[in-house]
């Protein structure tokens, strides 16, 4: 781009058509319109330069510092808060507008039909996380359009199947795990079918899987993923991996903490999903969005 001097009708028609963080008429569209460079069109639009050409001067946007956040959050006075930091009372009530939890938009039904028709639980492609970052909402809005999926209409079973399930009952004694991996069908339906026959199986958990468990916790699976895969109590759970209950790492309040609090507080995220996204405690979250940390 040249360093063309522009016309006193070119900087009047910048500045009064001038809108900020706009595509076409903001500083970087006004100047590929003129074929000069964006600083160009900022110094012009502050008043910086053309300064005895009119049109309305616009005054550069007043950035907040970390120091000045964390001031603002404190509920400190408006007026001091504008003394000490150069900026303005009209500045300060826009951060704080700005950080107060936005309003969900509306889910429509087709919406929700789409995200429970791809949920799959604690999968990294379809999970909470991953369809609330596609469908602009947040995992706990996930979470109570899926609640309740796993009362949904149960598939029919063949009469041979459960037949041979039930032979396997009398013949094998095997567990409801057992009997679903054979059969390839869920242990819900498993039971669903001893049920039916009036057979009641005494859950038995065998020392290698109480091992296989154990195991699968200390490489990371919680209690409720641990409940939901091998169908044991998470209670029973808890007491056989006591002696190798992980500790919490103590976390460090650092200010690219803090400001992740803020960040996900702002966009409207719950107390409990930002502890458990930055992998702290809601207790810490709660004191920070506060202001008492």
């Amino acid at each position: 781009m040249s360093k063309k001097k522009l016309t006193a009708e070119q900087v009047i028609y910048c500045r009064d058509n001038y809108v900020s963080g706009d595509k076409e008429f903001g500083i970087r569209g006004l100047a590929k319109k003129l074929g000069v460079k964006a600083d160009v069109i900022k110094d012009l639009i502050h008043g910086e330069t053309y300064k005895d050409v009119g049109g309305k001067i616009h005054a550069p946007r007043e950035r907040l510092t970390t120091e000045a956040k964390i001031a603002i959050a404190s509920g400190a006075d408006f007026q001091t808060l504008a003394m000490k930091f150069g900026i303005s009372e009209e500045t300060i009530q826009k951060y704080l507008d700005s950080q107060q939890p936005k309003k969900s938009a509306a889910i429509s039904d087709e919406v929700k039909a789409a995200i429970r028709a791809e949920y799959v639980p604690y999968s990294k492609e379809f999970g909470r996380e991953a369809l609330a970052v596609k469908y602009g909402v947040s995992p706990a809005t996930i979470g109570q359009i899926v609640k309740g999926m796993a009362r949904k209409v149960k598939p029919e079973i063949p009469d041979f199947i459960k037949e041979a399930i039930i032979e396997a009952v009398d013949a094998e004694k095997m567990t409801v795990k057992a009997l679903a991996e054979r059969f390839s069908i869920s242990r819900e339906a498993v039971k669903s079918v001893l049920a039916e026959a009036g057979i009641t199986l005494r859950k038995r958990v065998d020392d290698d899987t109480k091992k296989e468990i154990v195991e699968a916790y200390k490489a990371g699976q919680s209690l409720r993923e641990l409940e939901e895969i091998y169908g044991v109590n998470r209670a029973t759970i808890a007491d056989w991996i006591r002696p190798f209950k992980r500790e919490k790492p103590k976390v460090e309040l650092t200010q690219e903490l803090r400001e992740q609090i803020y960040r996900y507080h702002s966009q409207g995220y719950g107390i409990g999903i930002i502890g458990k996204t930055l992998g702290i405690s809601q207790t810490i979250v709660r004191r920070v969005i506060d202001g008492e940390l």
